[in-house]
């Protein structure tokens, strides 16, 4: 077919126009464009807990000074603009992390529900608890180390753990003077320092386990070590509450 010379396209079989180079090539293209699916928007919430739990990493490994917000964006695979938009600055998302590592558990000393329990059935799964969570969770106690390092600095600035924590107190008291009124417990036995021996006999062991273990050539972060030592230290803390036995006149 010639060409034609009047700037019409020319047509070949009826209703059909003959394209020029490229241009089927070009309009295909376009059509594939409309068709590809639109991009999945980003899961706030879930890119959020990724920053969170990258920090809990970041702070557990260096420290609040020591810890890098580069570093956080880069482990929780998200940008820096994210992680500012989410948690303003690298001190608010410290603070969140030491909310929320303290919030994990005593949430779950609260699901022990002790009220439920004999007083010194009560103690001990209270004191079990806190043992077992003081070993599966070094990185709470490398942050809480790091905080002690520096005054409890940060933990100053959010009322959040002191208001979590308060009902901790009141359900320990409650154990207590049940146990005194039932003729178990000793007299006179104060929450907060029951529950301080409970936290330094769960915590003192693995935060000085390298020192130790060095010093007296044996491994504190062998299984079998640590359950021996649960062991002694439940014996202790129950020895400690019994109502001590009246004297006789032979002892």
């Amino acid at each position: 077919m010639s060409a034609r010379t009047d700037g019409r396209p020319d047509r070949g079989k009826k209703g059909e126009t003959t394209r020029g180079p490229g241009e089927g090539r070009t309009r295909r293209i376009a059509a594939h464009a409309v068709k590809r699916p639109a991009r999945r928007p980003r899961d706030a919430a879930a890119t959020a807990e990724r920053i969170l739990q990258a920090a809990i990493e970041e702070f557990a490994a260096h420290g609040y000074v020591g810890a890098r917000i580069d570093a956080i964006a880069r482990r929780a695979d998200a940008n820096m603009r994210m992680l500012y938009h989410y948690y303003g600055s690298k001190e608010a998302l410290y603070i969140k992390v030491l909310e929320v590592v303290f919030h994990d558990i005593r949430l779950q000393e609260a699901e022990l529900n002790l009220k439920r329990l004999a007083p010194m059935a009560a103690m001990e799964k209270l004191f079990d608890f806190t043992y077992h969570h003081f070993s599966s969770n070094p990185l709470f106690i490398r942050i809480l180390t790091s905080e002690n390092l520096l005054g409890a600095e940060q933990l100053k600035k959010t009322p959040v753990v002191s208001t979590i924590s308060s009902p901790l107190m009141q359900a320990i008291g409650e154990v207590l003077q049940r146990g005194t009124a039932e003729g178990v417990f000793r007299e006179a036995l104060d929450p907060l320092q029951i529950y301080v021996t409970m936290v330094a006999l769960s915590y003192f062991h693995i935060s000085n386990a390298p020192t130790l273990s060095h010093l007296f050539s044996a491994d504190l972060t062998d299984p079998a070590w640590r359950e021996a030592r649960r062991r002694h230290a439940s014996e202790l803390l129950k020895a400690y509450l019994a109502r001590p036995h009246p004297q006789t006149p032979d002892d």
